[in-house]
């Protein structure tokens, strides 16, 4: 008798405890993967193709038990430096989406191609139109002082143990989102 009162309690809690340590870890990856790309894409500067070894360490950075296939977008962008939200400068923004696909992209060499599953969506902050001389001086457009970048990675979690899916009644999990933003390193 009493345990058919204390089992349900108990489960509820164990499951609760194993789905929250893996959404934590999973969360804790895809923070990781945006901080790193972040720290490349601001050492990186406006080299040729640094999109393409950004995507790449993103993608080798998101590990188990995390689940790259599960990367819905990756957003490389100009954050506009004057609004407090770290928004994207407008139409200065690279959407790439994790579709699985073996993508051809080059890297900073310009002749070493490698595959990637990211689609490229848009593309409105070429990498090398990007800022990173001190006050903007060789610069073109709009460009006052160096950069600031910010990726963004947003990842779909999905729920690992039975429980969840029996109180909320759906399969997916949270949407995940991380956004680590980095001044260009700038050239001398």
């Amino acid at each position: 008798m009493e345990f058919s009162l204390i089992i349900p309690v108990f489960l509820t809690v164990f499951f609760s405890i194993v789905e929250f340590s893996f959404l934590f870890t999973n969360y804790i990856s895809v923070n990781y993967a945006s901080h790193d790309a972040a720290q490349l894409a601001a050492t990186m500067g406006n080299e040729q193709y640094a999109d393409a070894v950004i995507l790449q360490r993103i993608d080798n950075d998101i590990t188990t038990p995390a689940n790259p296939a599960k990367i819905v977008t990756v957003d490389i962008y100009w954050v506009d430096t004057t609004k407090k939200d770290a928004s994207p400068l407008s139409g200065h923004e690279n959407i790439y989406t994790y579709d699985g696909g073996a993508h051809d992209f080059l890297l900073t060499d310009g002749t070493t191609h490698i595959s990637l599953p990211f689609k490229t969506t848009s593309i409105g902050y070429l990498d090398t139109d990007r800022c990173n001389y001190n006050m903007g001086i060789g610069c073109s457009g709009l460009h006052l002082t160096v950069d600031t970048i910010a990726v963004k990675i947003t990842y779909q979690y999905a729920w690992v143990t039975p429980f969840p899916q029996f109180v909320t009644g759906s399969g997916s999990g949270p949407m995940l989102s991380s956004v680590n933003i980095m001044r260009l390193e700038p050239v001398l």
